[in-house]
């Protein structure tokens, strides 16, 4: 039996690896032979078994190796997996950014329509109290209509009284006309843009009183073109005509043309100061007659101030030229004015005055000409001023711009200067603007942004040099930088420092600088900690640098905040 328990043991071996019937095919020997039938039976069955557990062996080995690469591909699997993870987490911080983003950008819109709506409002109450006194001006103006038809019902009452009492109403009424136009006339508008403004549509002629009702010169008459976009007010002169005819003469400029106009030169100017925009057209018609020959001027006008211009087209030049030289497409391109080519033909130069700061043109001089067959004349159109300025920022920057800006009240003003301040002016609306009583300056200024400081350090320091601090209580205007320890003027004026410090039972020196320059020094010397510090006053430019200096010792702080370096602006 021992026998035929090893051959078993070798069978199932052998079937297990490589299959017994196949490797091993088994011839019994004559030991064998001697085994018992029933022997042979359990070694088949074994057998059996052997092959069949073989078999299951290798699909096991089979699925084994499935589940590996299965395996393997779950942690590839698992890997992109995590890297899909960590790219939606970066997605996730991206859209906090964006959402942090869209959240201020929703606050600044908010901002900006609380303030268009504000703007709104104030513009809805304009419209309201203009309305109010567009309604006023027709009550008078039917007032007005009414008294006239009075008058005139009285007047022809008078004419079957007596000479004496017709004379004595005739005056009567004539003082009643005389304060019906002055009623009148205080409250005419400064612009054909308020008429247009207050509902007014038909062009026509008005009154208008640029320098403001009852200040300066009396109001203008003037044409109102309400057809234009924005409308146009018009100051006539009397060199409207077209066509105006120079007569020869040799000399430059020796033909003189002063322009008279229906308006005080102070009223035109102010209606200047109210205007969007002006302009004045200027047209000269030739023959063989140059408005420049060589370097010779044969030909200028004249501004508001007395100087003499020889550009005809635009808002300025210092050299003579013509719309055809700015746009050059003169008859001659060598040329800067198409008449400048002295043809025998007919031409002409045409342009727009647009300086407002030399209008309206005062006077007109022409010459040149000394043959016969030279011929020139000229037109000039009135001044046109067109819209309303815009106003000007509050506070302004001068009486001046208060003037444009519609405040003609003589008082003090405050007014922006560069540098940060704001000035306490006297405006005396009543003057010229080239009157040196004008603007009066009075000295007050106050500062139009305050700049205030004061750093604090909760650790000691006793590094020699600039002191630096570890935050700021207060920092309006970021002038001081507290990671440097320097604090740099944003504008010039008079700034107030003070320092504080504790000493620890040391010989400390502590400086005050400007600019590295020593200006104040804190020494202290002893046994025990006490505070000791400094404060100046200091005239300071823009870009001037102060700080705190240690020189010898050590400042001693801790969360109680022993050191402080305060500062402020006094006076702009």
């Amino acid at each position: 039996m021992r026998g035929v328990e090893s051959l078993l043991v070798f069978a199932l071996i052998a079937s297990t690896k490589h299959g017994f019937a196949e490797k091993f095919p088994v011839n019994f020997t004559s030991g064998s032979k001697r085994s018992d039938s029933k022997d042979e039976s359990k070694l088949s069955a074994l057998i059996a078994k052997a092959e069949e557990h073989g078999k299951r062996i290798a699909r096991l080995e089979v699925d084994s190796g499935h589940l590996w690469h299965d395996n393997e591909n779950l942690k590839r699997e698992n890997d992109n997996l995590k890297r899909d993870n960590e790219n939606a987490m970066e997605t996730v911080e991206g859209l906090k950014d964006d959402n942090e983003n869209l959240k201020r950008g929703y606050e600044d819109l908010k901002r900006e329509f609380q303030k268009l709506e504000n703007d709104f409002q104030d513009l809805k109450h304009e419209r309201e109290n203009l309305t109010i006194d567009l309604r006023i001006l027709k009550l008078d103006n039917e007032n007005l209509r009414l008294g006239n038809a009075h008058l005139k019902f009285q007047l022809l009452e008078s004419l079957l009284e007596r000479d004496n009492a017709m004379q004595l109403q005739q005056e009567a009424i004539d003082e009643r006309l005389q304060y019906l136009e002055a009623t009148t006339l205080q409250i005419a508008p400064r612009t054909c843009q308020t008429f247009a403004d207050l509902g007014v549509q038909r062009t026509g002629t008005y009154f208008v009183d640029p320098d403001g009702p009852l200040l300066g010169d009396p109001p203008i008459k003037v044409r109102c073109d309400m057809e234009t976009d924005p409308v146009s007010t018009i100051v006539a002169h009397d060199s409207m005509e077209i066509g105006m005819v120079i007569v020869p003469c040799a000399d430059p400029g020796c033909f003189r043309r002063r322009v008279t106009y229906d308006a005080t030169l102070k009223q035109m100017v102010a209606l200047i100061n109210q205007s969007h925009s002006c302009e004045q057209q200027i047209t000269y018609d030739c023959i063989s007659a140059a408005l420049s020959t060589g370097d010779t001027q044969n030909a200028w006008w004249v501004d508001r101030h007395g100087q003499p211009q020889s550009y005809w087209h635009g808002s300025g030049s210092t050299n003579h030229t013509c719309r055809c030289g700015l746009l050059k497409d003169c008859t001659d391109p060598n040329l800067l004015c198409n008449c400048n080519a002295e043809s025998s033909k007919r031409h002409s130069d045409s342009g727009t005055i647009t300086n407002a700061t030399a209008l309206p043109v005062t006077e007109l001089r022409f010459g040149g000409m000394q043959l016969e067959e030279q011929e020139a004349n000229y037109t000039l159109g009135g001044l046109v001023c067109r819209g309303q300025a815009p106003h000007q920022g509050n506070p302004a920057s001068s009486c001046s711009s208060l003037r444009k800006a519609g405040n003609t009240r003589t008082g003090y003003h405050l007014i922006s200067r560069k540098g940060g301040r704001l000035d306490v002016v006297l405006c005396q609306m009543d003057l010229e603007e080239t009157d040196p009583e004008f603007q009066v300056e009075t000295g007050a200024r106050i500062p139009d942004r305050g700049v205030y400081f004061n750093a604090y350090r909760k650790s000691p320091w006793n590094i020699r040099g600039t002191v630096e601090f570890e935050g700021t209580e207060v920092n309006i205007g970021n002038a001081m930088d507290s990671n440097s320890g320097i604090f740099i003027a944003p504008f010039d004026g008079t700034y107030a420092f003070i320092l504080h410090y504790l000493t620890n039972a040391r010989t400390d020196s502590v400086e005050l600088r400007r600019n590295g320059t020593i200006l104040g020094r804190s020494y202290s010397r002893g046994e025990n900690y006490r505070m000791s510090g400094q404060s100046i006053l200091l005239d300071l430019k823009r870009g001037d640098r102060v700080q705190v200096h240690l020189e010898n010792g050590e400042l001693f702080s801790n969360d109680n905040r022993f050191v402080h370096f305060v500062g402020f602006l006094l006076y702009p």
